[in-house]
């Protein structure tokens, strides 16, 4: 309860085998939880091989014969090659299937103890029969099983060797199934014939809004006979009774560098097997190349030209960044309720998620802008020696890079996608009006001046107009000519370097603050 409940209160102690172990019980154990929260382009193999990985200090050998020995055990050798999908939106595997894969995960391990919140909520009667059945097996191989389970039929609840009954935050039962039938019996509400035990004790433990005051007086009455009777004394003299042995080894940590792996290869197989977003994005800059190319088809070298010249330029500029830092903020928020989970479930440091999520979009983010300047870049008629286009490419990649860890940054930062573009738009509006095309940054304000250095608007067009004016080959560009271009802007001629360190110095600096934003937020998240 406590993994998915911030701020609760708790008292007491938790021990195993007798011995204390607090919070490290997460080490030991695992926990199937009641919502199933998968990566939906995975097939149920891969997505247990990654979690093998991730879950198991063991060679690759040893994860494929535990893999296939739990899909054996749990009957997913069936579909071990079908995509996990999302209901309603990806076709995948049924939802007895997603149960059992939940099982699946937390079993790699090999745990000595398993907890199960609500197992059966939401499958048909077969499904749950078969869920409670694996559950079954699984306390029968010697492990631990605690399931929180609802309105279970009579089948299913005299397959559980203890129940345990709550109410108003107290234990009204605890022993065997049938001694629940003797116990409610013995406080004058026995089960009637044909009628399911578990229903009508939950009914006799529950208030009832039209009997609110007799129902509290029949729930306090059972409590307290209950915690006067041989079943309570039983309990605790069985509680008394159990040995202090040692803990059961905890699992360990398979190390950075490997959840990294395991996360970059399942991240990069989402990115891969969803083509949409792929050839979309790659089909809006092939456009938008085109597009600036026509726009500013072969400009002259006269001033009208080089003025039309740095406004091409700009509008590369813009492009690399709106596209990109907005596009960046829907692709986080899906996940995180997953990676919050699997972090509070001990399966790896945060760091290594992020570092593996800002690999995989790497050339999803890049790539593209390489291609819309290459395509854009001769139509234009823009300085095309080899030295020249490749420092061209060098900014292009440098700016949507810069707009790539600002969009993370805000995604990380803000829970949803709305807000974070609700902030995204001035910030960006303000990088662009310090760019220097729309104003000398120098004529500003001096408490405004300084945020012309923390702009990639700036670092970015200063690089490429320095880089498409100081090497012109042709006589008729003089000098003379080329600084009238960069004192407008109060550029320099030598600036380039400076331009690729400013604009290097920002995409690390939002990488970094994108990973403290999610570190917070996921460490806060339950």
């Amino acid at each position: 309860m406590d993994r998915n409940m911030k701020g609760l209160e708790k008292k007491g102690t938790v021990k195993v085998n007798g011995k204390a172990i607090g919070e490290k019980i997460s080490l030991i154990s695992g926990f199937a939880q009641q919502q199933e929260i998968f990566i939906p382009t995975l097939t149920v193999k891969e997505y247990l091989m990654i979690q093998a990985k991730l879950r198991m200090k063991a060679n690759k050998s040893t994860r494929i014969e535990r893999v296939d020995e739990i899909m054996d055990m749990l009957g997913l050798q069936k579909c071990r090659n079908s995509k996990i999908g999302n209901p309603g939106l990806v076709k995948g595997i049924s939802g007895g299937e997603a149960r059992r894969l939940t099982f699946a995960c937390e079993l790699l391990s090999n745990p000595s103890l398993l907890f199960a919140d609500e197992p059966t909520s939401g499958l048909d009667s077969f499904m749950a029969a078969t869920v409670v059945q694996i559950m079954r097996d699984l306390a029968n191989s010697g492990r631990t099983l605690i399931a929180i389970i609802h309105q279970p039929t009579a089948d299913l609840y005299f397959q559980f060797d203890k129940i345990i009954f709550l109410s108003l935050g107290r234990t009204a039962f605890m022993g065997t199934p049938e001694e629940s039938i003797q116990f409610f019996s013995d406080c004058g509400h026995p089960i009637p014939k044909n009628f399911n035990p578990p229903e009508w004790i939950q009914e006799k433990l529950s208030v009832q809004p039209i009997e609110e005051i007799e129902s509290y007086q029949r729930i306090m009455n059972i409590i307290q006979v209950f915690e006067t009777t041989k079943f309570s004394k039983t309990s605790t003299i069985e509680l008394q009774m159990i040995p202090s042995t040692k803990l059961p080894p905890f699992i360990e940590n398979p190390g950075f560098f490997v959840e990294t792996g395991a996360l970059l290869k399942r991240a990069s197989i989402d990115v891969i097997r969803s083509p949409a977003q792929m050839r979309m994005k790659l089909i809006q800059k092939i456009v938008m190349g085109l597009f600036i190319g026509s726009l500013y088809w072969q400009q002259p070298l006269d001033w009208r030209g080089v003025r039309n010249t740095n406004s091409a330029l700009y509008f590369l500029i813009a492009e690399l960044t709106f596209s990109t830092m907005f596009g960046i903020m829907t692709f986080m928020e899906h996940e995180l309720p997953l990676i919050a989970r699997e972090y509070h479930d001990g399966l790896f440091y945060v760091i290594s998620y992020y570092v593996s999520r800002c690999l995989s979009y790497l050339p999803l983010f890049t790539f593209d802008g390489a291609i819309m300047v290459i395509i854009s870049y001769w139509m234009i008629g823009l300085n095309n020696t080899l030295q020249q286009v490749l420092k061209s490419i060098l900014i292009a990649v440098l700016v949507e890079q810069s707009a790539t860890s600002c969009g993370l940054f805000l995604a990380c930062l803000f829970e949803t996608t709305s807000v974070a573009i609700a902030f995204a738009v001035p910030i960006s509006g303000l990088f662009a009006l310090l760019s220097e095309l729309y104003g000398n940054t120098n004529n500003f304000p001096v408490y405004i001046q300084w945020m012309q250095w923390t702009s990639w608007f700036r670092y970015g067009f200063e690089g490429l107009v320095v880089n498409q004016w100081t090497k012109i080959d042709n006589p008729k560009f003089s000098n003379f000519f080329r600084d009238l271009i960069l004192d407008q802007f109060s550029f320099k001629a030598d600036n380039y370097p400076m331009d690729v360190i400013g604009l290097g110095s920002i995409v690390l600096f939002f990488y970094v603050a994108g990973y403290v934003a999610l570190l917070v937020r996921i460490r806060m998240s339950r």
